[in-house]
């Protein structure tokens, strides 16, 4: 993780916090040789600068009856990408969704519980208004979801 307006300081508390977002700050202090305030500090300006967005907990989806990650590429009438966006967003079990350049307008990754779900995942997009064409794929025997996975 380079950025030249971060310093070791703070590049140290994200890659911290990026392995385990509950690590104290006092923990960070410790291992930075800092006082625990510094550490709240730079935490505060790194949320303010919109580096630090937001911190979660993760969910294992096998855990609670998902069975794999599916993949869907949508195609929308031209100029409704947007609002086709934000309703694919309020599918619970949408992951990641995002508009693309390339072979389909839209893609959202998701997580699905059978074969029979995928397709009801796909129906519900299909009917939505302005969406023309759906496209799904699933990747099979792998499931780790991690935020580092999302990470530039």
């Amino acid at each position: 993780m380079i950025n030249m307006n971060l310093d070791k300081i703070d590049t140290t508390i994200l890659e911290i916090l990026e392995k385990d977002a509950r690590t104290s700050f006092r923990e960070i202090a410790r291992k930075l040789d800092v006082s625990p305030d510094t550490i709240s500090k730079r935490f505060q300006k790194l949320k303010e600068l919109g580096i630090i967005v937001d911190s979660t907990v993760i969910i294992n989806p096998k855990k609670i009856g998902y069975s794999f990650i599916s993949r869907f590429g949508v195609d929308v009438k031209p100029a409704y990408s947007s609002q086709v966006l934000e309703e694919i967003i309020k599918i619970p079990s949408v992951i990641v969704a995002s508009k693309l350049v390339g072979k389909y307008d839209l893609i959202s990754i998701i997580v699905v519980k059978n074969f029979q779900h995928l397709c009801e995942l796909r129906e519900i997009i299909l009917e939505m208004p302005y969406v023309e064409k759906v496209e799904a794929s699933m990747w099979i025997n792998t499931m780790e979801l991690c935020p580092c996975y999302f990470l530039i």
